[in-house]
């Protein structure tokens, strides 16, 4: 069955030019695999952006480099690449073959002596509208990360160098993720950055709902409204 709404013409490349790119400085490489494929073998420099987690609303602009995407064997960079162009971005380059052709070129890669990959589990979704919710950053970090991997707290405290106090008071939702610990969370897991934040505003904008509101549905009076015509006026 075609779900696809419409054809979208993509520009694509072989791996021999991307490496070509790369080298020479002219290109930003995103890879679109999941974050446990990442983790066992990825080109060197690529930015992890998972397509499950990609906002192609808040996605950064890249214009002063070519950007390629890639992803196992060239489908899912391709997916992301639509979604990309569908939102208004100098259309994306899709590395053909993917990171299959990549090795079978014998091109460079790095592996991770990693526990082996996470096990199946339901995947935590970031929607492209954050929308409230009550599990806490902490609890996804310990069950989705730090359980699955084996890691004690203390291991995790000291590779990514804030104190064991800082880590435990996140794991027990005592402790809000910070935009500095999500750079490191993001580097540490092979994540991007945005998924721990998006998973901290979630969880403070139900506690905000539960607080307050009530209160502020009740008290505040959308602009819209008001009834004024004073900046139409103006305009006009």
């Amino acid at each position: 069955m075609n779900t696809e709404p419409e054809q979208i013409e993509l520009e694509e490349a072989d791996v021999e030019t991307v490496a070509h790119w790369l080298a020479n400085g002219e290109a930003l490489l995103v890879d679109v695999r999941e974050t446990s494929e990442f983790e066992q073998e990825h080109i060197p420099g690529a930015m992890l952006v998972p397509l499950s987690m990609l906002d192609a609303d808040t996605f950064p602009r890249i214009t002063i480099k070519k950007l390629v995407l890639h992803c196992a064997i060239g489908k899912r960079s391709a997916a992301a690449a639509k979604q990309l162009i569908k939102a208004g971005h100098k259309p994306p380059i899709n590395m053909a073959g993917g990171l299959k052709a990549w090795t079978e070129a014998g091109l460079e890669t790095e592996i991770f002596d990693l526990p082996p990959a996470l096990p199946e589990q339901k995947p935590v979704v970031v929607s492209d509208c954050i929308k409230p919710s009550d599990i806490p950053p902490g609890t996804v970090l310990l069950d989705e990360f730090i359980k699955p991997l084996a890691l004690t707290q203390e291991e995790l405290s000291t590779d990514i160098g804030l104190p064991l106090s800082h880590v435990a008071a996140i794991v027990d939702g005592e402790r809000a993720i910070d935009a500095d610990t999500a750079f490191r969370l993001a580097r540490y897991f092979s994540t991007s950055e945005e998924f721990w934040l998006h998973l901290q505003m979630a969880y403070d904008l139900e506690q905000a709902k539960r607080r307050s509101g009530d209160e502020i549905t009740r008290t505040i009076t959308p602009r819209k409204y008001k009834g004024s015509t004073t900046a139409l006026s103006i305009a006009l």
